[in-house]
């Protein structure tokens, strides 16, 4: 009887590391799946035009869980969070953008540079500033 019970519990475990094997692959296919990664992109940008941020941040972010390169998804969850006044993670997800592609600077080229009176200080930094982003 002996036996027959560590036969039992090695074909459980070893279903169950089989299982989690299987179910480890499905997650990593997701992760790089950037199918996957523009899906949650572009639910992320109806509910950003619908003016629903806090969902499209959750969007937006699952979009770069799965593509960390994908700037785009960074930029509109940049001004995602801009929208929402949180300052210090609008700039971080805009930082990002901006060192993945240069193209998406919160900044237009040919912008007049900022004079040092206004420029942000550390202390004005965090604080919501009233102008909104284009859209």
């Amino acid at each position: 009887m002996n036996r027959r019970v560590s036969n039992l519990l090695a074909l459980f475990c070893g279903t169950a590391v089989l299982c989690l094997f299987l179910g480890g692959l499905a997650a990593a296919d997701e992760l790089f799946d950037t199918r996957a990664a523009d899906a949650h992109f572009q639910q992320g940008l109806k509910l950003y035009f619908k003016q629903q941020y806090e969902n499209a941040v959750t969007e937006f972010e699952e979009a770069t869980k799965i593509d960390p390169d994908n700037a785009k998804a960074y930029y509109f969850l940049g001004y995602s969070y801009y929208k929402l006044k949180d300052m210090p993670k609008a700039m971080e997800t805009f930082e990002e953008a901006y060192h993945l592609d240069q193209r998406y600077s919160p900044i237009p080229k040919g912008s007049p540079p900022i004079p040092p009176e206004v420029a942000p200080t550390p202390e004005t930094q965090s604080s919501p500033k009233p102008e909104s982003p284009p859209e």
